[in-house]
């Protein structure tokens, strides 16, 4: 004989086997909409009581969705309990999420991409930094050099010497093409398997990519990673160093950071000519709320296209 399931327990009824009711689930998908992780986690343990004090043992997903935005717009309010819906239903749009972040080095790229990848439960993060390293070891020694060394460095490895043209940005241009293959090979077996995918990297450069042809077949959100000021950007190795606790000595990089500092600069025009977001930041949590209100744009402009005129 089965037991019967504890007076406590929620299930989810059209989840497979009834999977049980996570209010820690549920504060995560919240606080996807920018509403702090307290007040998340407050509102799914109301949402619960209210649950359990209403003596409700199984409920669909779309009735938890429109209790939590309920609960949502009354507590904190209705743009977010918008947003919260918003996300909820991009799984309608039948098609991965492709977030691409861009930047010189040393901007809080990978910081970034994996708190983007953390509140919207994407499991997949890729730095091209690594994608260069696995290139490198896997094609011939006539395409390795635009590989070698760093973004700011990659000049040193340039078969000809450039004449009327910055050799930093010339460099970093061949590592950029060179690189955006594999980010190109990446991409597609993501939009192949339906499977969302946060990418960071210096070498995702405006242009280099071709977005307009991957439009149709995954929700992209192309944005680019700022430090304008010379001292704060500075700040940011020495705050590496120690994260890293030594393995990314700042030393280096502080040597580079004129050059790193032309690497930006032309990264930043490109992102000008094609209408690119630029997000400077100077502040993690500022930079995280512009961050999320991006994406939830593009959320809302591929909505918008299901939507008949």
């Amino acid at each position: 004989m089965e037991n019967a399931l504890e007076p406590s327990v929620i299930v989810i009824s059209d989840k497979k086997r009834g999977l049980p009711f996570s209010k820690g689930i549920l504060a995560s998908s919240i606080a996807v909409t920018g509403v702090d992780l307290v007040n998340s986690h407050r509102i799914a343990l109301d949402i619960q009581e209210y649950l359990l004090n209403s003596e409700v043992r199984s409920i669909s997903l779309d009735e938890l969705r429109s209790l939590a935005f309920r609960f949502i717009k009354e507590e904190v309010g209705l743009e977010y309990a918008e947003k919260y819906m918003l996300w909820q239903s991009v799984g309608k749009l039948k098609k991965p999420s492709l977030i691409l972040i861009g930047g010189a080095t040393g901007v809080g790229k990978s910081t970034i991409a994996t708190l983007i990848a953390s509140r919207l439960n994407i499991t997949r993060v890729a730095s091209t930094d690594a994608i260069r390293e696995v290139m490198r070891a896997s094609v011939s020694e006539k395409l390795i050099r635009p590989l070698r060394g760093s973004s700011y460095d990659a000049y040193k490895n340039l078969i000809l010497p450039p004449s009327g043209v910055e050799p930093v940005v010339l460099g970093f241009r061949e590592q950029v093409m060179a690189v955006a293959v594999g980010v190109e090979a990446i991409i597609k077996r993501s939009i192949e398997e339906k499977s969302d995918i946060v990418i960071e990297g210096a070498h995702i450069v405006p242009g280099y990519l071709d977005i307009e042809t991957l439009m149709p077949k995954a929700m992209v959100v192309q944005i680019v990673i700022s430090v304008p000021d010379k001292e704060v950007h500075r700040e940011h190795f020495s705050k590496r160093t120690f994260e890293t606790q030594g393995r990314r000595p700042m030393q280096k990089y502080i040597e580079h950071l004129d050059k790193i500092q032309k690497i930006q600069a032309y990264i930043e025009e490109l992102a000008d000519k094609k209408g690119i977001k630029i997000i400077n930041n100077y502040d993690l949590d500022s930079t995280m709320t512009e961050v999320m209100e991006e994406i939830f744009v593009r959320v809302k402009e591929e909505f918008s296209r299901l939507t008949p005129d």
